[in-house]
C-alpha cells in the first residue's frame, strides 16, 4: 500500500485550479468506514494549520474549513485539539500497518526504513517543521500529539517484537518501539538543503546499531 501524495514537480500551474495545502499532504485510507468523514476533516484541518502558521483559530472557522456545521464539528472532535488526532494516528497506523505486512524474510531496519520514507519525505516537504512549531507553541495541542505518540511507541513495540519473535513488553521491543518514534519525529525537524526526512530517519538507526532490530542470540 504506497501513500498518495503530490511532489514539487506535479504542483499546477498556473491555468490550473489552485490546491490547497492539505491537498499536499498524503492521504491513508480509513480503517473503518465510519472514520472517514472524520480523517477527512481532519487532514483538511492540519492544512489549515500549517498554512497558516499557527493553532489559534475559531471554533467557528474550523468548522466552516471542515465543511462542518458547529454542532458536528463537536461531535467529530471533543476538543479543538483532538482535530489533529485523527490523521496523527491514521499515519502511524498506515506506518505500522506496512511494517507487519511486508515479507518475513526481509530485514527488519530494511522494513522500517521503507515503511517510513514516503511518508517522512512527504511530511518534511510540506510542513513538518511548521508542525512540530506549532505543537511547542500550544500545550493542549502538544498534549493530543504526545498521548498520539505514545500509543504508536506501543504499537510499534508489538510489530517489531512479532517480526523479530521477542516478547512485545521485553525491553528490546519497548527501547525498538520508542527508538522509531523519536527518529520519526526527528525526521521532521528543518533538514538541510536538499535532504529528505527519509535520509534523517536512516542516519538515526545506523546511530542506534544494528542490534536493536536483529534477533538476541539464544
Amino acid at each position: 500500500m504506497s501513500l498518495s501524495q503530490t511532489s514539487q514537480s506535479d504542483l499546477p500551474d498556473a491555468a490550473a485550479p489552485a490546491l490547497g495545502l492539505a491537498d499536499l499532504l498524503p492521504s491513508f485510507p480509513p480503517r473503518h468506514e465510519r472514520e472517514r468523514h472524520a480523517l477527512e476533516a481532519s487532514r483538511a484541518l492540519v492544512g489549515l494549520y500549517l498554512r497558516e502558521g499557527t493553532a489559534n483559530i475559531s471554533v467557528k472557522q474550523l468548522a466552516e474549513h471542515a465543511g462542518l456545521s458547529e454542532r458536528t464539528f463537536y461531535r467529530t472532535f471533543p476538543t479543538k485539539e483532538d482535530t489533529i488526532r485523527p490523521y496523527v494516528e491514521a499515519g502511524l497506523h498506515h506506518v505500522v500497518a506496512q511494517v507487519r505486512e511486508a515479507p518475513a524474510h526481509r530485514p527488519l531496519r530494511e522494513v522500517l526504513i521503507s515503511a517510513h520514507a514516503e511518508l517522512l519525505d512527504a511530511a518534511s516537504a510540506h510542513g513538518g517543521g511548521v508542525f512540530l512549531e506549532l505543537l511547542r507553541q500550544n500545550e493542549p495541542l502538544r498534549a493530543v500529539w504526545l498521548k498520539v505518540v505514545t500509543d504508536a511507541e506501543g504499537a510499534f513495540a508489538e510489530v517489531i517484537a512479532a517480526r523479530l519473535g521477542i516478547p512485545p513488553g521485553s525491553v528490546q521491543a519497548r527501547l525498538a518501539g520508542a527508538a522509531v518514534v523519536t527518529a520519526g519525529r526527528l525526521a521532521l525537524e528543518p533538514l538541510s538543503p536538499g535532504q529528505r526526512g527519509s535520509e534523517v530517519f536512516e542516519a538515526c538507526l545506523d546511530l542506534l546499531g544494528p542490534a536493536l532490530f536483529e534477533p538476541r542470540p539464544s
